[in-house]
């Protein structure tokens, strides 16, 4: 989550504020529980709206903050990046 709450400043800069992380940083709380070895957490974004995020096949939590959700895809799928190679996989065959 902390990585997450760093990566999401580093890409965002002088566009996220300190309240804004801090509001974010609650949100993350609730959406990374602790998990069993084998299961998964995903997130759906959803465009305008914000996003949700999902323990196995069960919704976790939802944020209905369209700036997070932007600031935390981000952190994959932004130009900038720390792993372009999996940005690539991400996005290939999207138009």
């Amino acid at each position: 989550m902390e990585v997450s709450l760093e990566e999401i400043q580093r890409l965002a800069g002088a566009h996220v504020s300190a309240g804004q992380l801090a509001q974010w940083r609650l949100q993350l709380q609730q959406a990374f529980v602790d998990v069993q070895p084998g299961a998964s957490i995903t997130g759906v974004y959803l465009p305008g709206q914000g996003c949700r995020f999902y323990v196995g096949g069960r919704l976790q939590h939802e944020v209905r903050d369209e700036a997070f959700a932007q600031a935390f895809f981000a952190i994959w799928l932004d130009p900038r990046t720390r792993n372009p190679e999996l940005r690539q996989q991400l996005l290939k065959g999207a138009s």
